[in-house]
């Protein structure tokens, strides 16, 4: 990483804006950046991608490490899945560290009723493969919200719970209410769960797609279904669960971040991107997957 480099990229200055930093005090340790905050003892510290990968405060009396040591850690429980502590997520990504969830959040895009993977159009846009990227597309932004809520707390000096913890509270609490509904033989709604999790009633429209498949996922994994399948109906129905086992094509998913990033076109509109069948691409022999190529262009007349 060069510092000139990182110093005027513009999706570098935007991140430091978002928290209030001066993008010019930092310094590069590793693959880690180390920003300095307006307090001598709090650091913000990004990944190359400028992902957030933790905020450090020195305690008093505790400052006999430096900087780069505390880095590393931090790099090391947003890189690695720690299966021995309760450093890991709740179920379907058990397996999955922040730094996926995130870099798999940042390659999905939904706009309604379209779904853009790695900058391509996705024609399967109903699938378990999709409700499982909004789960994911959910949570990697409720990381980065995280680390920004932190942030705050310890510039005024609060304590903050540590980041594993606060995202399997959000899962448990979305899993509690689906099941809440369930009891109650309806099922809820986007303003559901985002009331269930204490957010900001405005947070039902930024994330309706999301939560309406997130909302199937569930309850189709607990053994109901909605009545017609429409988003309009309250009922639920009873449906044979089936051996589909989420954590495993969740894993499927991580083939997504094998494109390199040189290979993602932007988000153009529609008519002009490449399609993809992704459940179809996501399942190919394990030969096929090294080809990274998802899909010829398709040519529009």
């Amino acid at each position: 990483m060069d510092k000139n480099t990182i110093r005027n990229d513009f999706a570098f200055r935007s991140k430091c804006v978002a928290y209030g930093l001066n993008w010019s005090e930092f310094r590069i340790y590793k693959d880690i950046i180390i920003l300095n905050s307006p307090k001598k003892d709090i650091f913000v510290l990004f990944d190359d991608n400028y992902n957030t990968i933790g905020i450090h405060k020195f305690e008093y009396g505790n400052q006999m490490k430096s900087i780069e040591e505390y880095a590393v850690k931090y790099r090391d429980l947003y890189n690695y899945v720690d299966y021995h502590s309760e450093l890991t997520l709740t179920y379907p990504f058990q397996n999955f560290s922040l730094k996926q969830i995130v870099d798999l959040a940042n390659r999905v895009h939904f706009y309604k009723d379209h779904v853009i993977v790695n900058g391509k159009y996705v024609l399967d846009h109903d699938n378990t493969y999709i409700s499982l990227l909004a789960y994911i597309r959910f949570l990697g932004v409720q990381i980065e919200q995280y680390f920004l809520n932190a942030y705050q707390m310890k510039m005024l000096g609060f304590e903050f719970p540590e980041v594993h913890s606060y995202l399997k509270s959000i899962m448990v609490n979305i899993d509690e209410c689906i099941d809440m509904y369930i009891d109650k033989k309806t099922r809820p709604f986007p303003i559901d769960i985002i009331r269930y999790l204490g957010q900001d009633k405005d947070n039902e429209e930024k994330w309706n797609t999301e939560l309406h498949k997130i909302i199937k996922l569930l309850l189709n994994e607990k053994g109901f279904n909605l009545v017609g399948g429409f988003e309009q109906y309250k009922d639920i129905e009873t449906i044979n669960k089936g051996e589909v086992n989420l954590d495993d094509l969740s894993l499927n998913l991580l083939k997504i971040l094998e494109v390199p990033k040189d290979r993602i076109g932007e988000n153009e509109l529609v008519f002009n991107m490449e399609m993809i069948h992704l459940q179809s691409w996501l399942e190919q022999d394990l030969c096929e997957t090294k080809k990274l190529k998802l899909t010829n262009p398709i040519v529009h007349n």
